[in-house]
This record gives C-alpha cells, structure tokens and sequence, in this order.
C-alpha cells in the first residue's frame, strides 16, 4: 500500500494500491510493463535500445527507478542505477526516488543512490524531506541513517509546520515516536500551523499508548494546549466514536484536573494485584474447599482449572496504558513455591514425623531454593552497556558496505550488538549471551544468569520429588483403605494435598523438558535463541557431557564458534 499525506492531519489521505499503481503505469508504456514483469533482462536489453527510457516518466510522474524504490527491488534499483537513472528526478508532487527509498524504509536502496549522487537536501512539493518519508514509511533503520548523516535537523517542518514527530504520531507508529522523543530530538510540544500539536494528533487517532508517552515526555500541561480552533486534545478525543477514543478519553479525564506543571507517574496498583492474584486466589480456593470437608475436591477440580486457564491466558504485557509486563506468571511460580511451603512444614511434615533427617535435607534445600529465587530473580543477567562494546561497526553504512544484518544495531539501545545478544522489549536493555527471557522469573536469561538458573532450575525440580514422595507417604500413613475407597476419601478429605502434589508433578515434568533444551544447546556452547551452524550430532556424548558440567561448574562455555540466528 503506498500512502501519499498531504500535511498535517487535517488534511486528505489518497491511498493507491500496489496493483492499481501497476495498471496505471503499464498501458502503452513497455518499459513499464517490462518492470512490472521483473524482467531484468529484457529491461537492460531495452534501455541499451533506447537510454532515454530511464527518464520516462508515466502515472503521476513516476520514473521506473520510483517504481523500483516503492517496490523496495534492489535488483532492479541497482540496474536502473548503473545504466544511470536520475535518482533525484521528481515526479508530480515533487517526490524523488530517493525519496520513496526512504518512505520504503529499504537501507541498501538509500545507500545505493547516495553513491550515485542523490541530493538528500531535495524536499517534494509539499517540503517534506527525506527524514520525513522515512518516518511515515516508519522504518527505524533507515531514519538512523539518515540521522547518522548529518544533515537533517529533527526539527525541520514541512510546509505546514509539521515535524517528524507530528507524522509519527499521524502513522501510530508508538516505536518511532520513542525513538523521536528519545534524547529530546524532537520538540514534544510543537505546533503546525493549525496550533496542533503532536497530543492533538494522537487524540484525533485514538492513540492512546502515544498519548501516554507524550504526557511523560511533556506534563499534564500537554492536555491544556489548545489549537487554533480551540479545542485541547481531550475535545478532539471525545469526537471520535471507536473504543480506543472512549478508552482515551477516560485516561485524559482522569490526568485533565492534574497540576500542569507535573507529570505522570507510573502506577504499581494493578502490577502488584496482578502479581499476587494468583496466591490470594489459591488460598481463598483452599480456605473454601476446607470448609466444605468432602466436597473440597469436587470443588477444586471445577475452579483450579478455570484459574489456570485465566492465568496462562494472559499476555506478556499487562493491558493498560503503561503497558508494563506482566507478573502473572512470576506469581503463579511463585504462589506454586509459597503454598508447597506452607503445606510441606503445616501438614504433611507432622503427620509422618519423627522424620529427622527428612527435616533437615528439606529445611537446608528448600532455605537453599528461596536464597537462589532471589538471585534469579534479580540478578543482572548481562546487560549491555552503551560504551562496552568494542565492535568493527560505528554507523548503519558501515553494516550495509559489510553485507551485514542491519539488526546487529539496537535501534532501542543505540548500541551496536556484538555476537550472540539480543535486545529484549520486556526488559528494555540488550542482553550478552541471550538465551532467553523466562515469564516465570520476569528476567532474561544471559551472560552474567545462565549457569544459575539451571541450578536453580535442578533445585526446583529436586524439591519437587522431595514434595510429592512426601505427600504419597503422607497419604499412605494416613489411610489404610483399599484402592477404590482410598482414592474417594483422599480426593474428599485431602484437597489440600492432593491438588498440590498434581500441580507439583506437573511443574516437575515441564522442568525435565526445560532441562533437556537447555542440555541440548549448552552442551554444544550456544544458547535456545542461538543455534550453532554445525550439527550437535558432530559432537560426542562424552564431550558434550563435558561441556555441559564444565558451564555448571565454571559458567563458561568452551565452543566459540560463530552461531546462527533462528527467525
């Protein structure tokens, strides 16, 4: 879809397909109907024919070369470029191919034409630049490099006064407007020529994660700006009849009768709800199914169901305005190790006691599981610093002239990545050595963690087994029925156990799979979301093992070879 804005929001959207764009350029014209077919070829047997095709200009304007650049055809953009097509030849509203290089967002096109001379100091018709486009087309790696050039301003407007920001907002596009916003490059609250402002234009869409942004970057006072008709935000919100402007609207209220001079704080309310959620809701289900006596496990087994499906559901952000992730699963993990606790020293220990030895082996290893919970859980799990990596690349350019992957550069961090990390959007940093970011413990998984979550991990699952045979013996000294009457009374009478000892089984077995991937990529030195380029299968078992409990034991890993990337 090619999308052409005339400025500022208040103004008309043409949208043409890609198809009509095709149909409309291939009557009549073979030059035209030759790179719709994509038939180098035969396109460089007809320029040699007739080399004045390259400037032949069909529907509104278009050379072949801004075809090739609003197709993102490298192929072809080189082709065209090497028998010399204009890259700075415009069309009807002024736009050049470089131009829609940029809105397309294709880095090696954009550099490409720069080595064939085009001008990025050329504005369309309406005075938007190349920056411009770019942030429409909404591509981050191609609005860094034309950062990384030096020679546009993020303040420049257009011919209505709109700035890169005001077309972010326009598009919806919440990481551009991060990144605008990021080290005050562009002025949050700048105005068009009709008075708008950036909040207006979010307002007008229903942005409300937009929204929420520029009220952190400018203040309550965002709300109060008025445009030139005389409307704040919060007006043009609650002209718009769809849920998000409703949903928007009722987040502007509540911050409309803040001081102007302040700004939003984050609020943990529904974080810390969330997060305990499933603890409170276990205890409760417990307490009740106590007070039933032998319906308590009927009545477990109709809602614990119900509570698992309620919590695995959810998504890994919490669905609000902040967008913060989400603890649900950390405090299952946690409501998991809480009530097993509880139930182990409260219930089971003082039935089969004396059980000296038993107490010591699990007081000592469940003392040990808590401390390494801890650690786990905030442990920096190998955070890459901005100034730490020592890599060969300092700009985008330099990863194109490379043949590189462009995502070796963190358009989050700003920070050029080096082998084996990842950028992680739940935790918002880069990390060393990525293997992978566990819901469970809300941290990634890396460098500096690894080796500790799997012990944490075998430590977990041995006080599993310590739980469950515990529970069985529980059951076996407590009851001395036959199978049938056995399995009635303990269901009835035993919710409590019962339902725990099935959960920890549960639990136990997700563990041994969890174990066997990470054995499968550790003993071979890479990570899950690294795999090696050579087959596991050209390793020994011997040496894999090796490998293995050497990481555990010294938390390095003895392959170094270069990994590849799954997708």
């Amino acid at each position: 879809m090619f999308v052409i804005l005339t400025p500022a929001t208040q103004t008309t959207v043409f949208v043409f397909s890609a198809m009509e764009f095709n149909s409309a350029i291939s009557v009549g014209i073979d030059i035209f109907d030759i790179i719709q077919k994509e038939n180098l070829e035969d396109c460089v047997n007809l320029i040699k024919q007739d080399h004045s095709l390259l400037a032949r200009k069909g529907w509104s304007g278009f050379t072949p070369l801004h075809y090739a650049a609003f197709q993102g055809n490298r192929g072809l953009a080189e082709l065209l470029l090497q028998h010399g097509a204009d890259p700075n030849l415009p069309n009807d509203a002024g736009q050049t191919p470089f131009h829609f290089a940029c809105r397309h967002g294709d880095v090696h096109i954009i550099h490409r034409m720069l080595k064939y001379e085009a001008d990025v100091n050329l504005t369309d018709s309406q005075w938007k630049t190349a920056l411009h486009h770019a942030v429409i087309g909404g591509n981050l790696f191609a609005i860094r490099y034309l950062e990384e050039l030096g020679t546009f301003n993020f303040c420049d407007t257009d011919k209505r006064l709109l700035t890169p920001l005001h077309l972010a907002a326009s598009t919806g596009n919440t990481d551009v407007v991060r990144y605008l916003l990021r080290n005050s490059r562009c002025q949050a609250d700048a105005t068009d020529n009709q008075g708008m402002t950036p909040m207006h234009i979010a307002a007008e869409k229903g942005a409300i994660e937009i929204s929420w942004l520029l009220l952190q970057a400018v203040g309550f006072r965002n709300l109060h700006l008025k445009a030139k008709n005389g409307l704040a935000p919060l007006d043009i919100a609650k002209q718009g009849i769809t849920f998000r402007h409703q949903e928007l609207v009722k987040v502007l209220n509540k911050y409309s009768k803040e001081p102007h001079d302040r700004k939003p704080k984050e609020s943990y309310g529904m974080y810390y709800w969330t997060l305990l959620f499933p603890g409170v809701s276990a205890s409760v289900v417990f307490f009740i199914s106590s007070a039933l006596g032998k319906y308590g496990g009927i009545f477990c087994a109709l809602v614990f169901p119900w509570l698992a499906r309620a919590t695995f559901s959810q998504y890994h952000r919490m669905n609000d305005i902040q967008r913060l992730p989400n603890p649900a699963y950390l405090g299952t993990f946690a409501a998991g190790i809480f009530h097993s606790l509880v139930c182990f020293f409260y219930k089971i220990l003082p039935t089969i006691w004396p059980a000296n030895t038993l107490l010591l082996v699990s007081a000592t290893h469940f003392s040990g599981i808590l401390w390494m919970f801890k650690v786990v859980l905030t442990k920096d799990p190998g955070r890459l610093q901005s100034a730490e990596p020592e890599t060969k690349f300092k700009t985008i350019a330099d990863l194109v002239d490379a043949n590189e992957s462009l995502c070796k550069f963190c358009v989050y961090c700003e920070v050029f990545q080096p082998e084996r990390a990842k950028h992680c959007k739940l935790c918002n940093c880069c990390v060393l050595e990525y293997d992978h970011h566990c819901i469970f413990l809300k941290n990634c998984i890396g460098k500096n963690n690894h080796q500790f979550f799997i012990l944490f991990i075998m430590g977990v699952a041995v006080a599993h087994l310590i739980f469950t045979f515990s529970a069985l013996y529980y059951i076996y000294l407590k009851f001395d029925l036959h199978f049938w009457a056995l399995l009635t009374t303990v269901i009835s009478n035993e919710a409590w156990v019962i339902a725990l000892a099935v959960m920890n089984v549960f639990t136990l077995v997700w563990e041994g799979w969890l174990l066997m991937e990470q054995f499968k990529v550790v003993s071979v030195g890479t990570t899950i979301y690294f795999k090696h380029e050579t087959d596991a299968k050209q390793y020994t078992w011997r040496h894999r093992c090796r490998t293995f409990f050497t990481f555990l034991l010294e938390g390095r890993r003895t392959s170094q070879e270069k990994v590849s990337v799954i997708i």
